[in-house]
């Protein structure tokens, strides 16, 4: 591999790291357009226990369980695993994710591994397809001055 190839490669793995840190943000932030503006039109979204959906469904149900709720959630993608071929590529990245309910005081850990398909397109970098594996999950409330969790199987 020359060292032009090098370098483009290396522009794509940043490029790609951060469109998925964009992706994490704009969750976080409840920002439905800004999610949105991280996949391809025709994106396939599969995240166990939901289901697979189009893109359009996604945001629905992002508006339905984030932003029109008091949710707080936290997004911490870690350790990517990024693998380019030409103006496609792939990813495996480990997810560290955190929600807190207000209203309850519900809280929920998870620990997932999302595998990503990417495209690259007139705008840049675009996730085409993204599937959710589900490691572990903790359900939780605070009480009082302790909390009560419990350790969710499949």
């Amino acid at each position: 591999m020359n060292l032009e190839d090098r370098i483009e490669k290396l522009e794509s793995e940043s490029a790609i790291r951060q469109l998925k840190a964009r992706y994490l943000n704009a969750c976080d932030h409840k920002d439905a357009a800004a999610m949105k503006a991280c996949f391809t039109q025709d994106a396939v979204i599969d995240f166990p226990p939901l289901g697979e959906f189009n893109l359009e469904s996604l945001v629905d149900i992002f508006t339905q369980m984030a932003v029109n709720t008091p949710i707080t959630d936290v997004h911490q993608g870690h350790n990517a695993e990024i693998h380019i071929e030409g103006d496609k590529a792939s990813a495996i990245w480990n997810l560290g994710f955190a929600t807190y309910n207000p209203d309850d005081n519900s809280f929920r850990l998870l620990s997932s591994f999302y595998h990503d398909k990417y495209i690259k397109t007139d705008e840049g970098w675009r996730i085409s397809y993204t599937r959710s594996e589900p490691r572990a999950i903790i359900d939780g409330h605070l009480k009082g001055t302790g909390l009560t969790a419990k350790w969710i199987k499949d």
